[in-house]
């Protein structure tokens, strides 16, 4: 190399050294630390989501190889019982963890939890086809652990953000970081179909393979660029710390006592048993739906599969398309209307009350009228839709009633929430078992699966109606000490 070509080469490296400086001092600090917390967290919805539902439609092929091609990959003869069983098993694993990932997250590393139990969920993602060509039994215990480990995402998400969102900011940034898991249904439903029928691997593993390496590819970022607290991000700048810290007077840090846990004033609190009945009532419906929509669009609406398998994928990802829409516009409505027209309580309750009225209503409607492709798309798109309020609802509550526990908080109700994903799909399979060709019998199955599921959601909204409230608790900052409460007082916006 000669002396010139020297020269440019160290005046290439200083120019760019310089520019990556510049990015750091003065444009990453221009991004506020929470949002980019935000989008991570989002993605990481999206990655959990996607690895979770693509079963949904590859068992279609996996089960009987209607996809229209050879497959270089075995298909297996499962019973609808045994197709039952594997579409729940992830949620025997998912309800293990929920309450102890809270406590955790709240204990050790919220990041560390959440992180790992995504990473961990993808490599048993790549992992499933092996898993497969071994024995169902093998494939059940497979995602029995990839719930185990996903179990822990809520709750140590949720720990996160009792630091890092601001009151005012509430709303917005926890529907838009839960937004996440229906653009993960968006983008499995139909890329899962895809893969099915043109992937390689054989078709359908392809489906595992590709979201397993997203989610270890998302790990590596969340590692670098994640943190626990704004106290203990090296990139925050003074301003947006100072601003979130006194905002949220809850956050633990090096001048702060580690308190106990008040299990009984929790376990005893009428809110918090509110929050937990309307999260089953609301998660009974969302997974008798996620886990059955393709099937239901094959029985009950009579696509062809060899030649629709793709199209019975967008049909099932349309609705959470139009859910993540009302996500983002009730999350904004939501701080709106608690500001300027109702208290945190009553608001968290419209939303949450009318999305469960609106869905029970919906869904009736479909299990009498949506029996062709337009009608059950329709009607299944607004039930699933108006779900999304409910994200602007008790979700949020589940951090307002008391931030500093609300990893333990949302693991109680995920807990109760998971309950739905056993037994649902095992209910719908029970009840949804006639043979394809009985397509009148099938019809009438279908109608009793989505009545129960309408008198669940109208349980939950009446019971949230009583007992829902999103104000700061009296045990929020934990139990009194030796006579005295910790240095955790007062959240000036809670109402």
């Amino acid at each position: 190399m000669s002396a010139d070509e020297k020269d440019l080469l160290l005046l290439s490296t200083q120019f760019y050294s310089e520019r990556r400086s510049l990015w750091r001092r003065h444009c990453l600090p221009c991004v506020p630390k929470r949002y980019i917390l935000a989008v991570l967290s989002f993605l990481g919805f999206v990655n959990v989501y996607a690895m979770r539902v693509n079963l949904s439609m590859a068992i279609i092929v996996m089960a009987n190889g209607t996809d229209g091609r050879k497959h270089s990959h075995r298909t297996y003869n499962w019973t609808p019982t045994e197709q039952g069983f594997l579409l729940s098993a992830f949620f025997v694993g998912y309800i293990i963890t929920q309450i102890p990932g809270g406590w955790l997250a709240q204990r050790f590393s919220a990041k560390y939890v959440f992180g790992v139990g995504i990473l961990a969920t993808a490599i048993f993602t790549l992992l499933t086809p092996l898993a497969a060509s071994l024995g169902i039994w093998v494939l059940v215990a497979v995602r029995i652990l990839e719930g185990i480990f996903e179990g822990v995402t809520f709750p140590s998400n949720h720990t996160l953000w009792g630091k890092w969102a601001p009151p005012a900011e509430r709303s917005r940034l926890i529907t838009f970081v839960f937004a996440g898991q229906y653009v993960g249904n968006i983008l499995s439903f139909p890329l899962t179909a895809l893969l099915c029928k043109y992937g390689f691997a054989g078709g359908w593993p392809s489906a595992f393979y590709l979201c397993g390496i997203m989610g270890v590819i998302w790990f590596f970022f969340w590692l670098f660029l994640a943190f626990d607290s704004p106290s203990s991000h090296p990139r925050i700048t003074s301003a947006e710390r100072r601003y979130i810290e006194n905002a949220i007077t809850e956050i633990d840090n090096k001048n702060i006592v580690k308190v106990p846990t008040p299990w009984f004033d929790i376990l005893t609190s009428p809110a918090v048993w509110g929050t937990i009945v309307v999260q089953f009532s609301s998660n009974y419906g969302f997974y008798v739906l996620l886990t059955t929509m393709p099937t239901y669009f094959k029985q009950a609406v009579g696509f062809d599969i060899k030649k629709d398998l793709v199209m019975n994928g967008v049909f099932s990802a349309i609705p959470y398309f139009f859910d993540t829409i009302v996500v983002f516009v009730a999350g904004a409505a939501a701080d709106l209307i608690k500001d300027r027209f109702l208290s945190v309580t009553n608001t968290r309750k419209l939303f949450s009350c009318s999305s469960l009225v609106l869905q029970a209503l919906f869904i009736v409607l479909c299990a009498y009228f949506g029996t062709t492709k337009l009608l059950a798309l329709l009607l299944l798109t607004l039930t699933v839709s108006v779900g999304g309020m409910q994200l602007a609802g008790h979700s949020v509550a589940m951090l307002e009633m008391a931030p500093r526990y609300a990893g333990i908080i949302m693991g109680l109700c995920n807990t109760a929430g998971t309950l739905p994903g056993i037994i649902g799909p095992l209910i719908t399979k029970l009840i949804a078992h006639a043979n394809d060709s009985d397509t009148e019998v099938l019809i009438e199955e279908w109608r009793n699966v989505f009545i129960i599921a309408a008198e669940v959601f109208l349980f939950g909204a009446a019971i949230f109606a009583i007992l829902g409230d999103a104000r700061k608790q009296s045990w929020s900052n934990g139990p009194r000490i030796r006579g005295r409460t910790p240095v955790l007082l007062h959240d000036s916006t809670a109402q």
